[in-house]
């Protein structure tokens, strides 16, 4: 296991050992024992999306914000996540990385963040495992497109709740 620090703190990129032998592959996504990156999980989700799926930007309120760990077990998607740790030397920036299922890598998210995906592939599959529970009334969201950020030319599907949700300005705005 290899962490890379960013310059967003606590936000972290790790670079897993992947084992191979004659019947495939194998990689361990997380060790209690030796838990360099001190994690507790509360809840895990596996999304399986079409290409071109948005999921996100969302997070959790308040002392129900969540940290989170991203894996890729197939496929690839351009991961999203917003610092809006007012505290932080990174608020309001964005960090974006393209994560695939072949190069073993985990994204450890903190509390604090927005956090969403786009689908770069048909089937891409991803675990995501989330240090509290989701709780629906303490959830915000923030529009993907209003982030002026270059995005691959596919077609997009989301939700029309994700439609809706507030541009990172008025997000901002109405959260001083």
């Amino acid at each position: 296991m290899k962490i890379y620090s960013t310059k967003f703190k606590g936000l972290k990129i790790i670079k897993l050992k992947k084992f191979n032998d004659f019947r495939g592959d194998i990689v361990k996504i997380f060790n209690k024992e030796n838990n360099k990156i001190n994690f507790k999980f509360s809840e895990s989700y596996i999304s399986i999306s079409k290409k071109g799926t948005i999921r996100g930007l969302h997070g959790q309120m308040g002392k129900y914000s969540q940290s989170k760990i991203i894996f890729c077990i197939q496929g690839k998607f351009l991961d999203i996540a917003i610092d809006l740790r007012k505290s932080s030397t990174t608020y309001k920036k964005i960090f974006k990385r393209i994560v695939h299922s072949k190069n073993s890598t985990i994204l450890v998210i903190p509390e604090g963040f927005a956090h969403g995906i786009i689908s770069l592939e048909d089937q891409t599959i991803l675990i995501n495992f989330n240090s509290k529970k989701y709780k629906p009334n303490k959830e915000f969201g923030i529009n993907i497109n209003s982030l002026n950020l270059k995005l691959p030319k596919i077609k997009f599907h989301h939700t029309k709740k994700d439609k809706k949700l507030p541009k990172l300005n008025e997000f901002l705005k109405e959260n001083k």
